[in-house]
């Protein structure tokens, strides 16, 4: 894995930032508004995670009837 490094090694002493690498550390996502399609992935996991508890809970359920 050539060329990745870690988050702490960008920003060692003496380590000089390229232009891309200091772009990329003024990026925050909150700054902009969600386009479409995250706001479909954002409901999509949202909407996963509420099945998951739930049938989590189901199966709780059934193993205390036992």
């Amino acid at each position: 894995m050539r060329g990745i490094q870690s988050w702490g090694s960008i920003h060692q002493k003496g380590h000089v930032m390229s232009k891309r690498e200091n772009e990329a550390s003024k990026f925050r996502p909150s700054d902009r508004p969600l386009n479409e399609y995250e706001q479909e992935q954002k409901a999509l996991r949202k909407n996963l995670e509420r099945l998951k508890a739930e049938r989590l809970a189901r199966e709780i359920a059934k193993s205390k009837d036992c």
